[in-house]
Protein backbone atom coordinates (compact mmCIF):
# COMPACT_ATOMS: atom_id res chain seq x y z
CA UNK A 1 0.00 0.00 0.00
CA UNK A 2 2.61 2.37 0.74
CA UNK A 3 4.12 1.91 -2.82
CA UNK A 4 0.91 2.41 -4.25
CA UNK A 5 1.22 5.81 -2.28
CA UNK A 6 4.27 7.00 -3.14
CA UNK A 7 3.54 6.14 -6.98
CA UNK A 8 -0.07 8.18 -7.60
CA UNK A 9 1.99 11.13 -5.63
CA UNK A 10 4.95 11.04 -8.05
CA UNK A 11 2.34 10.61 -10.84
CA UNK A 12 -0.18 13.89 -9.53
CA UNK A 13 3.16 15.92 -8.85
CA UNK A 14 4.13 15.70 -12.57
CA UNK A 15 0.76 16.36 -13.96
CA UNK A 16 1.04 19.87 -12.78
CA UNK A 17 -0.50 23.01 -14.84
CA UNK A 18 2.40 25.38 -13.38
CA UNK A 19 4.13 27.14 -16.20
CA UNK A 20 7.83 26.65 -17.38
CA UNK A 21 9.81 27.29 -20.20
CA UNK A 22 13.18 24.58 -20.35
CA UNK A 23 15.87 25.30 -23.56
CA UNK A 24 19.37 23.93 -23.88
CA UNK A 25 21.31 25.49 -26.65
CA UNK A 26 23.90 24.11 -29.06
CA UNK A 27 26.44 26.73 -30.36
CA UNK A 28 29.13 26.34 -32.85
CA UNK A 29 31.72 28.96 -34.32
CA UNK A 30 31.20 29.02 -38.31
CA UNK A 31 32.85 32.04 -39.17
CA UNK A 32 32.85 35.60 -39.73
CA UNK A 33 29.63 37.56 -39.62
CA UNK A 34 29.66 38.54 -43.51
CA UNK A 35 27.90 35.47 -44.63
CA UNK A 36 24.63 34.97 -42.25
CA UNK A 37 21.90 33.11 -43.32
CA UNK A 38 18.39 34.36 -42.44
CA UNK A 39 17.04 31.37 -42.94
CA UNK A 40 15.35 29.18 -39.12
CA UNK A 41 14.10 25.83 -39.29
CA UNK A 42 11.62 24.67 -36.89
CA UNK A 43 10.88 21.12 -36.06
CA UNK A 44 8.36 20.17 -33.44
CA UNK A 45 7.42 17.20 -31.24
CA UNK A 46 5.66 16.22 -28.09
CA UNK A 47 8.62 17.04 -26.29
CA UNK A 48 7.92 20.88 -28.00
CA UNK A 49 10.26 22.66 -31.09
CA UNK A 50 14.18 22.80 -32.15
CA UNK A 51 15.01 25.71 -33.76
CA UNK A 52 18.20 25.64 -35.85
CA UNK A 53 19.58 28.84 -37.29
CA UNK A 54 22.61 31.27 -37.67
CA UNK A 55 23.41 34.39 -35.83
CA UNK A 56 26.20 36.63 -34.80
CA UNK A 57 26.84 36.81 -31.55
CA UNK A 58 30.26 37.74 -29.75
CA UNK A 59 33.32 36.22 -30.77
CA UNK A 60 33.56 34.61 -27.60
CA UNK A 61 30.39 32.82 -26.90
CA UNK A 62 29.94 30.35 -24.90
CA UNK A 63 26.25 29.13 -25.34
CA UNK A 64 25.32 30.04 -22.04
CA UNK A 65 25.49 33.56 -22.53
CA UNK A 66 21.62 33.90 -23.63
CA UNK A 67 18.57 34.15 -22.23
CA UNK A 68 14.44 32.79 -23.01
CA UNK A 69 11.84 35.24 -21.39
CA UNK A 70 8.12 34.55 -21.99
CA UNK A 71 6.80 38.56 -22.80
CA UNK A 72 2.23 37.40 -23.51
CA UNK A 73 2.23 34.66 -25.67
CA UNK A 74 5.27 35.31 -27.39
CA UNK A 75 9.13 33.77 -26.46
CA UNK A 76 11.94 36.02 -26.45
CA UNK A 77 15.16 34.97 -27.08
CA UNK A 78 18.09 37.26 -26.23
CA UNK A 79 22.06 36.86 -27.24
CA UNK A 80 24.66 39.05 -25.74
CA UNK A 81 26.25 41.57 -29.23
CA UNK A 82 28.21 43.98 -26.89
CA UNK A 83 31.65 43.03 -28.42
CA UNK A 84 32.81 44.77 -31.05
CA UNK A 85 34.04 41.61 -32.63
CA UNK A 86 31.37 39.13 -33.55
CA UNK A 87 31.31 35.92 -35.10
CA UNK A 88 29.08 33.17 -36.97
CA UNK A 89 27.61 31.05 -35.02
CA UNK A 90 25.18 27.76 -35.87
CA UNK A 91 22.44 27.58 -32.93
CA UNK A 92 20.55 24.92 -32.15
CA UNK A 93 17.79 25.86 -29.47
CA UNK A 94 15.64 22.84 -28.17
CA UNK A 95 12.33 24.57 -26.28
CA UNK A 96 9.56 23.30 -24.13
CA UNK A 97 7.09 25.67 -22.70
CA UNK A 98 3.48 25.91 -20.63
CA UNK A 99 1.54 27.41 -21.50
CA UNK A 100 2.12 27.21 -25.52
CA UNK A 101 3.40 30.09 -26.87
CA UNK A 102 2.06 31.22 -30.79
CA UNK A 103 5.09 33.59 -30.95
CA UNK A 104 9.09 33.82 -30.96
CA UNK A 105 11.89 36.11 -31.39
CA UNK A 106 15.33 34.90 -32.04
CA UNK A 107 17.47 37.90 -32.07
CA UNK A 108 15.91 40.41 -34.17
CA UNK A 109 13.56 37.99 -35.73
CA UNK A 110 10.12 37.04 -34.85
CA UNK A 111 8.00 34.36 -36.41
CA UNK A 112 4.94 32.50 -35.41
CA UNK A 113 4.35 29.13 -34.31
CA UNK A 114 1.55 27.16 -35.39
CA UNK A 115 0.42 23.85 -33.83
CA UNK A 116 -1.02 21.27 -36.07
CA UNK A 117 -4.47 19.13 -35.12
CA UNK A 118 -4.60 15.66 -35.52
Amino acid sequence: MKYILIAAFFFFASCSDAPFIKHELKAEKTGPCTNNEETINVSSNIMGERFTFNTCVNDDFDGKQYSVERKGDSLVVKFPTESKKKALYKMILDIDAKPAYHFITLGDQTIAISTSKF
